[in-house]
């Protein structure tokens, strides 16, 4: 009887612990010439809370300055231009935070936290989109 229940129950562990891992793990991949990434992001409202859960998104830079963020959602994909507003001080360890805002400027819309790994190559290209401090 013990036996049926452990053979019964370790399957279903190992497969909410797979679960969990695929929930956890976020996907990275920059192009060889590092103008495109993929990488997470979420929406947030202008007072910082989650608006939507975290997305693959594919982000390109685009020569004036600004990351065309596309986004797949079934059969569509959305894609809108946006700047690099401000990056987290605090992020999680191992990640970088950026926080975009949409092109053109909405006072009243939403804003994107980008989340890639510390030590990713786009970091630096990031970082040199930041607005200059006045």
């Amino acid at each position: 009887m013990w036996e049926d229940i452990a053979w019964t129950l370790g399957p279903l562990a190992v497969l909410v612990g797979m679960i969990v891992m695929a929930y956890r793990i976020e996907p990275h991949w920059i192009a060889k010439d590092a103008s495109r990434f993929i990488t997470v992001a979420q929406e947030i409202d202008i007072d910082g809370r989650a608006v939507s859960r975290r997305h693959e998104v594919r982000v390109a830079f685009v020569p004036e300055g600004g990351l065309l963020v596309s986004r797949r959602a079934l059969m569509r994909t959305t894609s809108k231009l946006w700047r690099v507003h401000a990056k987290s001080p605090d992020p999680p360890r191992g990640r970088a935070v950026y926080l975009l805002s949409q092109q053109p400027y909405d006072p009243m819309g939403y804003l994107l936290a980008l989340r890639v790994p510390a030590t990713s190559k786009v970091v630096g290209q990031l970082d040199a989109l930041l607005p200059t401090p006045a």
